[in-house]
């Protein structure tokens, strides 16, 4: 499964808001900069994330974007709703393929697959929060700046 770049950016951009220690705003083009994202794009991600609420905008010469909710509340699954819609895989219950699902048993197992799927995948979705990929981030930064340390070469 791939997920698209929309989702990917903004879920870069989220993890900058957060993760960063400065509690400025932070513009579009600065988080363009740092995360090597497409400006323009990123900035129609941010909005799209403004609009349903996730950040809020402040205006002025030192404005920018700040999460507008806790980092607790906001899960990936929230995030992939905001950058790709519903996560509906294939439904043979739709009128669109519900006739090949009648004649055809296969596909009725085969979309019994699907609800699973999309269940327990909603629910990892939903389990991971900003804040727990932060403290991840975190995690694995700590790790690597004490790795660096322990295998520096001795003058």
């Amino acid at each position: 499964m791939k997920f698209s770049a929309r989702f990917e950016y903004a879920l870069q951009a989220l993890l900058y808001l957060k993760c960063e220690p400065d509690e400025a705003p932070v513009s579009g083009r600065e988080m363009s900069e740092k995360l090597n994202l497409p400006y323009r794009f990123l900035e129609q991600i941010l909005s799209d994330l403004k609009k349903r609420g996730v950040l809020r905008s402040i205006r002025g010469q030192h404005g920018g974007y700040k999460l507008n909710l806790e980092p607790e509340e906001i899960s990936i699954f929230d995030i992939y709703e905001v950058t790709d819609g519903k996560f509906e895989p294939w439904d043979c219950s739709t009128a669109e393929s519900g006739d090949r699902c009648g004649q055809n048993h296969n596909m009725c197992v085969v979309n019994i697959f699907y609800s699973d799927f999309k269940s327990t995948f909603k629910s990892l979705m939903k389990s991971y929060t900003l804040d727990k990929l932060c403290s991840a981030a975190m995690k694995l930064k700590t790790e690597a700046v004490n790795n660096k340390i322990t295998h520096a070469p001795s003058s």
